[in-house]
């Protein structure tokens, strides 16, 4: 049987906002932003300063520079912090963001961090 993939994206952003809740003891539901799907360069959810794309993937273990241009085209406009939290099949759920998201000093904003979900829980 084909896989929708718009299907399957919707149902990961809606696992991460679930995850997100969870994880993060939120009272509140993080919801997805669903006017993305009719506006370019909206986020898919939203946390906070955070602006976060989801991503899901079969094969593969590196994520294509074309998301995480998806992800800073999405948050430019205002002063938000990106994160695309991407997964390939067997492998564990990861979060790309800017180092200076986790460490004001670092100047440079080409440098990007990946971390596992849990050490990105930990962080925010």
């Amino acid at each position: 049987m084909p896989v929708n993939s718009r299907a399957k994206g919707a149902n990961f952003e809606r696992e991460i906002g679930n995850l997100l809740v969870q994880d993060l003891n939120l009272i509140n539901p993080v919801k997805r932003i669903l006017e993305q799907t009719r506006t370019k360069e909206l986020p898919d959810l939203r946390l906070g300063r955070w602006c976060i794309e989801c991503k899901r993937y079969g094969d593969g273990g590196e994520p294509p520079k074309e998301w995480w241009e998806q992800v800073l085209k999405s948050c430019s406009a205002e002063s938000l912090m990106p994160a695309l939290i991407y997964k390939f099949n067997r492998r564990p759920i990861k979060v790309r963001l800017l180092a200076s998201s986790i460490n004001p000093a670092i100047q440079n904003k080409l440098i990007t961090v990946d971390l596992l979900w849990d050490d990105f829980i930990e962080i925010i």
